[in-house]
């Protein structure tokens, strides 16, 4: 499934074409987070931003340790524009769904929920795969997760492909 760009005008009249997105998984501990990581990681010199949501998230819980060590160990660097140590849960509201340009469910299960939730926005919800949850696994569960999220992104946003893949 492919996503749409939006096309803003900036102050001086230069066009920029900006995707926002949004990753949502169960917690917004491990996947999501993953997903907004890599995507700012990958995307920021292509004007694609994200951040993430859960479903049935614990409101301020931080990004779970192992993702944080998988994402160092792809080379995501956290920095004051992708500060992911930073991060804290957030549960999904109606109003992400004008925030963001769409919306990425982590599973066909998380967009079944969605769908149910807010029926109005279904023309937002896409599934960015069938990402394993790795919550409660160990650090090379993480990595595995992450190199699926990498798949799946590059899978819906092919100019985002990284050299050092």
């Amino acid at each position: 499934m492919q996503t749409e760009e939006i096309t803003l005008t900036s102050a001086t009249d230069e066009k920029r074409k900006i995707l926002l997105c949004c990753f949502v998984c169960t917690g917004n501990t491990c996947r999501s987070p993953m997903a907004a990581a890599l995507t700012n990681f990958l995307g920021a010199k292509h004007g694609v931003f994200a951040d993430s949501r859960g479903i049935h998230a614990s409101v301020g819980a931080p990004i779970s340790e192992n993702a944080v060590v998988a994402l160092r160990a792809r080379g995501v660097e956290n920095t004051p524009q992708n500060d992911y140590l930073s991060h804290r849960a957030k549960q999904i509201t109606r109003a992400d769904f004008d925030a963001f340009d769409c919306i990425f469910a982590m599973s066909s299960a998380h967009a079944s929920a969605l769908l149910f939730a807010f029926p109005e926005c279904a023309g937002k919800i896409r599934v960015l795969g069938e990402i394993a949850d790795p919550f409660g696994g160990d650090e090379e569960v993480y990595k595995q997760t992450l190199a699926q999220i990498e798949a799946a992104l590059l899978l819906q946003f092919p100019y985002l492909k990284d050299d050092k893949i």
